[in-house]
């Protein structure tokens, strides 16, 4: 059952929802504001909860105050206290993400953002709830999809849920990356190498200026739904 603590990022990616739904230019512009004020607000409860819930020591009040008067700072706090909470996740994603949110926020009119921005930015913030409070989020994200992009990106999120419940402890020291890929050539010595290239499709498709055709989106979203039915 989610936190009380947790309402206010949730009602945040259910208003980018609600507008993502109608995909104006003004829809999408308050869906990527939303979603980045969401991810702000949930690194902050999550760094600012009492000890006991949040299952460890964290930062001080004062570290707390000093960092949130810029993103950057926000994120490399979490990165600091909590970097366990963002295994398969990438922080410089989202602080370009949230890049984009300011352009949208201070230059005004004419500014627009493609969909499938807001969509990746979107299952980003779905999984940092999930890592950071241990509960998925309450909002049904997938049915304010309306590209290939986001459609891959919800496949990703999901395979990688599956792959973190799966993982065995991980040692001391131990790239994230290679305590994945160890485990996933127990499973099937080809899973490695496939892992690989979905991983670099996925940054490019993040961080891309194009977006790639139709048929590559709809190849790398077949390989991933194999990747997943493996790890069932």
């Amino acid at each position: 059952m989610p936190k009380p603590w947790t309402d206010g990022p949730r009602e945040l990616l259910q208003h980018a929802v609600d507008h993502l739904a109608h995909d104006g230019d003004f829809d999408r512009r308050i869906a990527m504001i939303s979603v980045d004020n969401a991810v702000e607000l949930m690194v902050k409860t999550h760094l600012g909860l009492p000890r006991r819930a949040r299952g460890g020591g964290g930062p001080s009040r004062k570290e707390l105050e000093e960092a949130s008067e810029t993103f950057p700072a926000l994120l490399d706090l979490l990165d600091r206290h909590d970097s366990d909470k963002i295994t398969g996740l990438s922080l410089d994603d989202i602080e370009w993400f949230h890049r984009i949110r300011n352009q949208l926020y201070h230059s005004g009119n004419g500014i627009t953002v493609e969909t499938s921005k807001v969509e990746a930015y979107l299952q980003l913030a779905v999984t940092l709830f999930q890592n950071l409070f241990g509960v998925a989020v309450p909002v049904d994200a997938s049915g304010a999809l309306k590209t290939k992009t986001g459609e891959f990106l919800l496949l990703w999120n999901q395979f990688q849920a599956k792959l973190r419940e799966q993982l065995p402890p991980r040692e001391s020291g131990t790239p994230a990356y290679s305590w994945k890929t160890t485990h996933l050539g127990t499973i099937d010595p080809s899973l490695p190498s496939r892992y690989e290239l979905l991983s670099i499709f996925r940054n490019a498709l993040v961080h891309g200026v194009d977006t790639p055709a139709p048929e590559v989106l709809d190849s790398h979203i077949r390989a991933l739904r194999e990747l997943i039915r493996k790890l069932n």
